[in-house]
């Protein structure tokens, strides 16, 4: 039977009703945030409503700066009427050569970047954004690439320590996804946070790329615990929900739970399966996580 793009379209708007028949009667102990977009044809305030008749009560879109200040207006008003809360957007324009933090030359763009930050925090009230470092400097040593970030992240938090919103350096592996950037260890994040030493500077720790880098997930959370502000997930190989790889989430999520985190863990991966059918297939992978004994 041939199936036209309108009738796909028709068939993902319908389909999220068979979710809410569906509904979710698991109460998360933790603040999992899917990412927008799992579901790229559904509107954004759709998506959010699918989000919350499935027991979540946050989310994170990496895409918000994209948007006309109006769009994310709209998405504020659905948030606000679903009672959600939201996590991370990415500030910097991919993080890379033009807003690099290594450098200083890219410092002037990346500070205009978190002024831009800045005005969409005032409408939808993120509570976290992400930073990315960029890539390594040829021409710079590995110290001065370093006390650069550092000079870049203490002037964004004169920037940011008049809202709430809180500005996460994330480490990406360079093994896989990122070759050539620099901030890829947990230890490396933390030095640099450490020298800014501001509470609204913190680490964003994706267990993916985390997982690549170094492993050794749950005794890194321990040692940088003062200093991580957010969680990302995602499994190993493939960055898809968890159970599709090789990270027990379960004992993960228990661990973080243990130590009385109140922010947000952000689903930022992709789905194994495409479409509605693979996004119940992520929802009930994160209830699963989601349940040990207490």
């Amino acid at each position: 039977m041939h199936v036209t793009r309108r009738n796909l379209f028709g068939a993902a708007l319908a389909a999220p009703s068979l979710m809410q028949a569906q509904k979710a009667t698991h109460k998360f102990k933790l603040r999992y945030a899917p990412r927008i977009g799992y579901v790229n044809n559904l509107p954004v305030p759709r998506q959010l409503e699918i989000y919350a008749e499935n027991g979540f009560t946050a989310f994170e879109y990496n895409g918000l700066p994209s948007h006309s200040p109006a769009e994310i207006a709209t998405f504020r008003k659905k948030m606000d009427e679903l009672q959600m809360s939201m996590g991370v957007f990415v500030v910097n324009r991919g993080g890379w050569k033009p807003t690099a933090l290594p450098d200083r030359s890219g410092h002037g763009r990346f500070l205009e970047d978190v002024k831009r930050g800045i005005e969409i925090h005032k409408i939808i009230g993120n509570e976290c954004a992400t930073v990315t470092s960029g890539l390594q400097v040829p021409n710079l040593t590995f110290a001065q690439q370093t006390s650069n970030c550092i000079e870049a992240l203490k002037r964004a938090a004169e920037l940011v320590e008049k809202t709430k919103m809180v500005l996460v350096l994330e480490p990406l592996n360079h093994k896989v996804d990122h070759a050539g950037y620099f901030v890829s260890y947990v230890e490396h994040a933390g030095e640099i946070i450490g020298g800014v030493n501001h509470p609204q500077v913190k680490i964003l720790f994706d267990m993916y790329h985390q997982q690549i880098t170094e492993g050794n997930i749950i005794n890194h959370i321990d040692q940088y615990w003062d200093l991580i502000g957010y969680f990302q997930v995602g499994d190993v190989p493939g960055r898809k929900e968890p159970y599709t790889g090789e990270m027990n989430y379960q004992n993960i999520f228990k661990a973080i739970h243990a130590k009385g985190y109140k922010g947000m863990l952000g689903g930022e991966h992709g789905l194994s399966v495409p479409g509605m059918e693979g996004l119940k297939k992520c929802f009930d992978a994160y209830r699963k996580a989601d349940s040990w004994d207490a």
